[in-house]
């Protein structure tokens, strides 16, 4: 074995394909099984203190820290919702704070993960985006929230969705996203399957094109649309600018689709901005070429921001509205609103609603 102390610096075994772990056990002159040996612990067992793999010997325990970093982010604070949501507030790297979210459900748990501290992209509409962004987050930075949800919910993997919808834009952090999203379907990993994985993105095409690439490691695609017309999209959505509404369906067009799959579509109604029933009318004509399901969210007041959130009625009329133009629409009412965690609330901020401290 070589001698542990001659790295300047520990490897991020986070930040390695599960697969690649007995190679990374090698370049240590380790032998490759004990890769296997980690990964066991790490993604089967949950266990991140190398002290406590028994099955590898009290010297190389002893030797471990100094060869590879294997630490997911730290729970901060708690916030807990009165609908079982908990809002977590996680310290990565620099001892920068991000946000992550749990979502109980009877037969599966959510984790709405974050892909950056913070946003550049300014939606409107949107708390996190007036946070700015501070930076982007590495692959093991975003594997290791889902590893350090998953213990403190106690759920085995087969239970799991990840959403990639918390601080950030996923895809204007392509690389570590797409290596993330790899390393959770690694079978020595976690091992989710692509409809588990759901990454969200604010429309940034040339991205959504790299994501298709995956082939059938692609994940499930979500993108905030918000609104029927480039003028009123711009305004929420200043990348509109850049990427406008026809280049963005036509990026769509061009995925190629599973068999019965279909493009989450994310429509954010804001009372008297996007509401109206020419809106819905006009979205069902923009999707209609498309395998789309429009999840329509009554904004998630925020304080400080002038827009309002429609009533239920109208809420409902939109629906029938946007159905009656043969589009696939529900209304999904956020969870954790109590809690700061609800859509477009994230801003990496204490709250006095139920917090309890790590």
């Amino acid at each position: 074995m070589k001698d542990a102390t001659s790295a300047a610096r520990p490897l991020s075994l986070l930040d390695v394909p599960p697969c690649d772990w007995r190679q990374a056990a090698t370049a240590t002159g380790l032998p490759a099984y004990r890769g296997e040996q980690l990964a066991r612990w790490v993604f089967e067992r949950g266990v991140f203190d190398f002290a406590a793999m028994t099955d590898l010997p009290r010297e190389l325990r002893a030797n471990l820290p100094v060869m590879f970093q294997l630490e997911p982010p730290t729970v901060d604070s708690v916030f807990r919702s009165v609908d079982h949501s908990r809002r977590y507030l996680l310290r990565v790297g620099g001892g920068e704070l991000v946000e992550s979210v749990t979502m109980p459900y009877a037969r599966r748990t959510t984790f709405c993960i974050s892909s950056q501290v913070g946003c550049r992209f300014a939606c409107g509409f949107c708390q996190t985006g007036k946070l700015k962004l501070r930076r982007s987050l590495t692959c093991g930075e975003i594997l290791g929230q889902v590893l350090r949800l998953r213990t403190e919910v106690g759920e085995p993997s087969s239970r799991l969705n990840v959403v990639f919808m918390g601080q950030g834009e996923p895809l204007d952090n392509t690389a570590a996203v797409l290596a993330a999203v790899r390393a959770m379907q690694d079978p020595n990993g976690l091992s989710l399957g692509w409809r588990r994985i759901t990454v969200s993105t604010v429309g940034l095409v040339p991205a959504i094109l790299a994501l298709a690439e995956l082939g059938e490691q692609r994940p499930r695609i979500a993108v905030s649309l918000n609104a029927s017309t480039d003028e009123v999209r711009s305004e929420l959505m200043p990348v509109n600018r850049k990427y406008p509404i026809a280049t963005l369906i036509g990026a769509l067009r061009e995925v190629r689709w599973r068999n019965r799959e279909k493009v989450t579509c994310e429509y954010v109604l804001l009372s008297g901005v996007n509401d109206s029933d020419s809106d819905a009318r006009r979205l069902g004509v923009l999707l209609r070429s498309l395998p789309a399901k429009v999840n329509l969210i009554p904004w998630n007041p925020i304080p400080g921001m002038a827009y309002q959130r429609p009533s239920p009625e109208r809420v409902e009329q939109f629906r029938r509205v946007a159905r009656n133009s043969g589009l696939d629409a529900l209304v999904r009412y956020s969870r954790g609103a109590d809690i700061g965690a609800a859509c477009g609330q994230l801003a990496t901020a204490a709250s006095d609603a139920n917090p309890q401290s790590a």
